[in-house]
């Protein structure tokens, strides 16, 4: 039965921002972390253990999206990936000081120039880009953040170059709905737990014909 996975063998792909994809991979040998990355990537080798995939993990805990713009060279272009995954935006919004409609026409420009470099300088097969999500009902006391306003920008930038659309923000909304009283993250509506960093993996590896 021929395989569906996009990613093919001596082919690498390259996930990049902030602690949840970071997720200890500085403390890791093998530098994936313990997150959705390292999921995505057992996943991948259990079923397809034909595909000699290359995986890079670039998250770095706390980063916003100007950080990954600062280090977009030595950290994207550099490597020459095939694949590039982007997770960034939540750290933004716990930190944004100024009004929607002063600071997120800026985001959404240093996004658009990481997207723009990565399909100018880079020979990508493709770019996978996740929304961004706060599970409130995780949270004794959450927090008025612009989630909403911040996935209406990563879904206009998907769409504008498209990029492949990992919707963890809708899926975590529904998976709330249908498992009332169940924590999806530890208890502070950003990092996922355990189950959280699995929804995640599943939702890319749809996309990536798993």
């Amino acid at each position: 039965m021929m395989s569906s996975l996009a990613f093919q063998s001596n082919q690498t792909v390259l996930f990049i921002g902030d602690s949840i994809t970071d997720c200890g991979r500085r403390q890791d040998q093998e530098g994936l972390g313990h997150g959705y990355v390292r999921k995505i990537t057992e996943l991948i080798t259990a079923r397809h253990p034909d595909r000699h995939i290359s995986y890079i993990n670039r998250g770095i805990g706390g980063d916003i999206v100007e950080g990954l713009e600062n280090r977009w060279t030595e950290d994207v272009i550099t490597p020459q990936p095939d694949w590039l995954s982007i997770k960034i935006g939540i750290n933004n919004a716990a930190r944004q000081e100024e009004p929607d409609e002063v600071y997120l026409p800026k985001w959404e420009a240093a996004y658009r120039r990481i997207l723009a470099r990565s399909r100018d300088e880079l020979n990508l097969s493709g770019i996978f880009i996740f929304e961004i999500f706060y599970i409130t009902e995780d949270v004794e006391s959450p927090q008025e953040w612009s989630i909403g306003a911040y996935n209406q920008v990563i879904r206009r930038l998907a769409e504008e170059f498209g990029t492949q659309l990992v919707p963890v923000g809708t899926v975590f909304q529904q998976a709330v709905v249908d498992r009332s009283g169940f924590l999806w993250t530890t208890m502070d509506g950003v990092h996922p737990n355990a189950t959280g960093h699995t929804l995640m993996a599943l939702e890319f590896l749809k996309l990536a014909g798993w």
